[in-house]
């Protein structure tokens, strides 16, 4: 626990570093931060967006806004944190836009490799178990289904989802049980 929380000290010190220098003009330090964040931003706006076409665009209206907003990013937080506030937002633009919410297709377990070697049988329920999930998810209300998605299938410490969503610690560990609770709600008895 030590270690990871060592590590992602680290990584975000050296993430400050690459934007300040990127704030600065060096073009090639914002491209390792484009590198490092595109796939995890990627898989996020497809999980909250359900469509890979609006995920690609809100994806490079992301790191646009992050480089026109450099001027203003200051470090002290996390970096992860401010750039997933930026794709979150776009999100929501983009939700707002579209108006509607369109029926699940994408996996929200797509980054995790097929599995070859598995039985049929299993490879199957796990789908259908995937399914269920995903269209759960999906069912939440938008602020619950946002802490769900950071937090389990991001990576995001609480302290970082809080501020990526600009909302207290607290607000954000309310928001994840409530999320829990429905979630497991809307699963009982189909798993």
């Amino acid at each position: 626990m030590t270690a990871e929380l060592t590590a992602r000290t680290e990584l975000g010190s050296a993430d400050d570093q690459l934007a300040l220098r990127a704030r600065d003009g060096d073009t090639r330090a914002f491209d390792t931060l484009v590198r490092r964040y595109e796939s995890r931003l990627l898989r996020f706006a497809l999980r909250m967006l359900n469509d890979a076409t609006d995920a690609e665009d809100v994806l490079q209206w992301t790191f646009v806004r992050a480089y026109r907003g450099l001027r203003a990013y200051r470090p002290g937080g996390y970096f992860s944190s401010w750039i997933y506030r930026i794709a979150l937002n776009e999100c929501r633009r983009r939700m707002k836009t579209r108006g509607r919410q369109q029926q699940c297709t994408t996996d929200l377990d797509a980054e995790l490799p097929a599995a070859s070697k598995q039985e049929p049988q299993s490879v199957v329920i796990a789908g259908d178990r995937n399914r269920m999930i995903r269209e759960a998810v999906y069912a939440l209300p938008a602020h619950y289904r946002e802490v769900i998605v950071l937090f389990y299938f991001d990576d995001l410490s609480v302290e970082e989802l809080a501020q990526a969503m600009g909302i207290s610690v607290s607000a954000a560990k309310v928001r994840l049980h409530r999320g829990r609770a429905r979630l497991g709600a809307a699963l009982e008895g189909r798993l």
